[in-house]
């Protein structure tokens, strides 16, 4: 076997992209897009829903130094079963830095391969789908629990900013009722939940569908997110095989949203902050117009 054991799937896959035929690719494609399909089917299935053949599924785990599809297979539930464990993530982020030797530039390194993997990941036609959803919107409610909760509300103060109505849904429980209540058949919500989908997340998106406002779900766990009422999900990059930070892309993702809204609506979208900053000058009590820095 010519692979590491400590290599996740991601990193076996980038180590032998170039020796992979075009079958295989695609193999290998769909084993990172739905692990939790692949970590249950057999050989013929994975040859049937990848256009390839069982043969060429085995050729594929074993060209990535697996022992067979078995051992693939348990690969990918252990890799499951960590995503959903947030001390296991951390464990796996410290063994794989080298502390001695400084961990800055590592993180650095494993964020921007994290981010060089998005274009690959999202479809233009979803992103397409995903804008128009909010450019149509009367209102759009932003969701995200624990960590996520601060991109939820991060985006939803870039949309105000921009001139769109916009607010965060944070809560969880029996809060988040009164919360969902205030969704309206003209709204949108967008909905980011990098690593699991909680009840809650099965719950909005749910609430969104019956009532007929369009949603926007961003998240690693693709395989999780089919079973929702989604109208669109933007795939995130698997973000616990390094040192990368699971907030990274979706943080990244959401100020692209914010900037393609306020290119659609440039002229109010500017006007907007110009009042935001005649209010900031109101407050400080002076004027913050930058006309009136010296000149050099």
């Amino acid at each position: 076997m010519n692979t590491s054991r400590t290599e996740s799937l991601g990193q076996r896959i980038r180590n032998q992209v170039s020796k992979l035929a075009s079958g295989e690719r695609a193999v290998a494609d769909y084993l990172q897009r739905h692990p939790e399909e692949a970590a249950i089917s057999s050989a013929a299935k994975l040859g049937e829903v990848t256009g390839t053949s069982d043969a060429t599924v085995i050729r594929t785990a074993r060209k990535l130094g697996f022992d067979g599809l078995n051992d693939l297979k348990r690969s990918l539930v252990d890799h499951l079963a960590r995503r959903r464990d947030p001390a296991q993530v951390l464990d796996d982020r410290v063994q794989r830095l080298h502390p001695e030797h400084g961990v800055l530039q590592p993180v650095i390194d494993a964020g921007l391969t994290l981010l060089g993997e998005v274009p690959a990941l999202i479809d233009s036609a979803d992103w397409s789908r995903a804008v128009a959803a909010l450019n149509g919107a009367d209102h759009i409610w932003t969701y995200g629990i624990g960590p996520s909760a601060a991109i939820a509300e991060h985006l939803a103060l870039g949309l105000r900013r921009a001139g769109r109505p916009a607010d965060s849904w944070t809560a969880t429980g029996f809060r988040l009722a009164d919360d969902l209540l205030r969704l309206q058949p003209a709204h949108a919500v967008v909905v980011v939940a990098p690593l699991r989908l909680f009840h809650e997340i099965g719950v909005v998106l749910d609430h969104a569908h019956r009532i007929g406002a369009r949603s926007v779900l961003l998240t690693e766990a693709i395989d999780e997110a089919g079973e929702t009422r989604a109208d669109t999900v933007l795939p995130l990059p698997d973000s616990t095989e390094g040192a990368a930070n699971e907030l990274i892309a979706p943080l990244t993702i959401v100020h692209a949203l914010v900037l393609e809204l306020a290119a659609a609506e440039r002229t109010s979208a500017v006007q907007q902050y110009q009042r935001l900053n005649e209010l900031r000058t109101e407050i400080a009590g002076t004027n913050l117009d930058i006309s009136h820095l010296p000149e050099l």
